[in-house]
């Protein structure tokens, strides 16, 4: 399973994109690989509309066919989508908390194989980020059951600016009851 394997289906999954078939682009995934290693190196385009559109198809992937996707999880694409959240694009951003959370959701295990290189990614993406990435930085380091970041976290529990995340039930929730809530997770003193 090269990712830069002889033959890339890149520039046919391009067209397929262009022609918003994604329907399409999914089921030759399930049936030859060729186009999942496409994709996955679609995440490297510089345009970002391609870029979040290989995300959202990753997404689906490993809701549809986990075990075609357990080869690439394994080798590391949970960091590489990991590492999209700080693309500027908002498009890309999004598609990367979707994707990133659906492998954590579907692959359990990956938080425990890479978590010193995500604990470093999403301490990184709460010093650089956004509100919206703090916010998902400091979910995704409950759920990585990452104790250690609890000082860090603890920094966000008075902030009441409102966020955005594209994850089920986080729109307009302060930053500050994000982190009382993961602060809680993570067994820290919660403010009464």
């Amino acid at each position: 399973m090269g990712l830069f394997s002889f033959g890339s289906k890149k520039n046919k999954i391009i067209k397929m994109l262009s022609e918003g078939e994604l329907e399409k682009i999914l089921h030759s995934a399930a049936k030859d690989p060729k186009y999942v290693d496409a994709i996955v190196e679609l995440l490297n385009e510089e345009n970002p509309g391609i870029r979040g559109d290989a995300l959202l198809l990753i997404g689906e992937l490993i809701i549809r066919h986990k075990e075609l996707m357990m080869p690439y999880v394994e080798e590391g694409l949970p960091l590489i989508v990991l590492s999209l959240i700080n693309d500027p694009d908002p498009y890309v951003k999004e598609n990367a908390m979707q994707s990133f959370e659906t492998m954590l959701r579907y692959f359990p295990w990956v938080g425990e194989k890479f978590k010193n290189e995500m604990t470093s990614l999403l301490l990184e993406i709460l010093q650089t980020g956004d509100k919206n990435r703090k916010a998902f930085a400091i979910l995704m380091l409950g759920r990585l059951k990452v104790k250690e970041a609890l000082p860090v976290i603890e920094e966000f529990r008075n902030i009441s600016d409102t966020v955005i995340l594209p994850l089920e039930g986080i729109k307009w929730v302060p930053l500050g009851e994000i982190a009382e809530k993961v602060i809680k997770e993570l067994g820290g003193e919660v403010d009464d």
